[in-house]
């Protein structure tokens, strides 16, 4: 079997978590959003539902960075880290709360 290059490896991986989303927001446009029960997929959720989803997901960032934090430090890379999840959940939960907010007027 043929060894890939580990840069190709993580190009594929890259590629495929950045199409996917794309893929899973074309697919469920048209289509009714949850707002109760269960549901897997992100983009199929309300807004509201996708806030709520982004508030439940703090425990998991948090535990996220600890274990950054514990691998590598007080490094530049655990900083890096901090502030892209935190402008990286303050952006996604502002816009979900707007959207959710004129959906329901």
């Amino acid at each position: 079997m043929v060894e890939l290059d580990f840069s190709i490896v993580l190009a594929f991986i890259l590629i495929m978590v950045l199409i996917t989303p794309l893929v899973l927001s074309i697919y469920y446009r048209k289509k009714t959003k949850v707002d109760k029960g269960l549901q897997f997929a992100y983009h199929g959720l309300s807004y509201r539902r996708k806030f709520l989803r982004n508030l439940y997901s703090i425990p998991i960032c948090i535990v996220a960075l600890a274990i950054i934090y514990w691998v590598e430090g007080f490094t530049n890379l655990f900083i890096f880290f901090t502030l892209f999840f935190i402008v990286l959940f303050g952006i996604q939960t502002s816009y979900n709360y707007i959207k959710w907010k004129k959906e329901e007027d």
